[in-house]
């Protein structure tokens, strides 16, 4: 799993990928290797998914605290995802009962707008978590983002990586292990559509990627957009919000549909190569299935950019993830990992005001679909 042309300062270079079958396996042999106390965070909400991972891992048995912590948020009284609540409702009962006397569910609420109507989701939600005490007595903490939206679990999973990647080390214990969860369905994650989005596209907290700095404001900015279905206003007021010297969009390919990219191509030939005048060989080619081969696709990327750039100064840079979780991940991961390294990389964003499902998708709503897919971000595999 390593790549040799890359530096050996890419963080995730090896990494802990389990999907299908061989996801519950390795829960199984995690949970009874030893006692485990497990906090499984997840999002209140209509998605089919909601609590697929939950059942999963308390499937795989063992001993030790099972405990929840409930994400609840709420798009405002207008929002379109109000027609759901019966869904809402029947995910929130069989949660209930899954969880029972193995654990509490505690609520945790992200709020989505200030007392001024401004958007706060992303800053709300990375505040969710102050420090390494609200995970106290827990060796595993389990991010399920199949029912999150992105402004929610993207500067989520960079909190919980920041608080660990900066708690003492316990001599007498090893580390805290953080995984993530997705239960991975890109037809589903189409049939989910955004409805009524903002007029105007920000930055993601903690992900402003140094765009304010006027010491900077000279600076050529790349804008490497991972491409998704019917997000075509998106993408032009993300456009509006960068105002990129270079566009590198993200396909995903190799992908379960392999004519996938394609047809992306042709849904925003007008706005690619008309509007926006985006080079051809600009495109970047990443594993629809496997988020850290889209970390160091894009990565590799940036790197280059940034090495060819640097006679001008400098340049800055630009994620924005349109597409299915999977990808998504991949681009958090390179955000994550550069501001580590103290360079910026923001994230833009632009959040809607609900969602919308065809009746179809609602009368199957519960039927498993997809597969697992889980991801060991930290913990004791780094001390490996």
């Amino acid at each position: 799993m390593k790549d040799e042309s890359l530096t050996s300062l890419l963080r995730w270079q090896s990494y802990v990928l389990t999907r299908g079958p061989e996801l519950p396996a390795f829960w199984s042999s995690h949970l009874h290797a030893r006692e485990r106390n497990v906090l499984f965070i997840l999002a209140k909400g209509f998605d089919p998914r909601m609590c697929l991972g939950l059942n999963l891992l308390l499937q795989a048995g063992g001993t030790g605290a099972r405990d929840v912590s409930l994400i609840e948020f709420s798009e405002g009284q207008s929002s379109p995802s109000h027609v759901y609540l019966p869904l809402v409702e029947a995910n929130l009962k069989t949660l209930i009962s899954l969880v029972k006397e193995r654990g509490k569910i505690v609520p945790r609420e992200v709020k989505t707008r200030s007392d001024e109507g401004h958007r706060i989701t992303s800053r709300s939600a990375g505040n969710l978590f102050r420090g390494l005490d609200d995970f106290a007595g827990y060796t595993d903490v389990v991010l399920d983002v199949s029912a999150m939206p992105r402004a929610v679990y993207m500067p989520l999973i960079a909190k919980v990586l920041h608080i660990f990647d900066h708690a003492p080390k316990e001599s007498s214990s090893p580390p805290r292990n953080f995984h993530v969860f997705v239960w991975e369905d890109p037809d589903l994650d189409q049939d989910i559509r955004d409805e009524g989005v903002d007029d105007a596209a920000v930055y993601l907290h903690p992900y402003s990627g140094g765009m304010d700095r006027e010491a900077t404001a000279g600076q050529p900015k790349v804008w490497i957009p991972l491409l998704g279905e019917g997000q075509s206003a998106q993408l032009q007021r993300i456009h509006d919000l960068v105002v990129p010297d270079e566009i590198c969009p993200v396909l995903p390919s190799p992908s379960r549909d392999p004519r996938r990219g394609d047809t992306l191509v042709m849904e925003y030939h007008e706005l690619l190569f008309d509007r926006l005048r985006v080079e051809p060989r600009n495109f970047i080619f990443c594993s629809e299935q496997n988020p850290f081969e889209v970390y160091r696709q894009i990565t590799r990327a940036i790197r280059g950019y940034r090495e060819s750039l640097s006679p001008l100064g400098g340049s800055k840079f630009v994620l924005s993830a349109l597409s299915s979780k999977l990808l998504s991940l991949g681009a958090l991961l390179v955000a994550y990992d550069f501001k580590t390294a103290s360079v910026d990389v923001g994230i833009a964003h632009v959040e809607c005001h609900g969602y919308h499902m065809d009746d179809a998708v609602v009368q199957s709503s519960q039927i498993n679909r997809g597969e697992p897919v889980g991801l060991w971000l930290s913990g004791e595999w780094d001390e490996r």
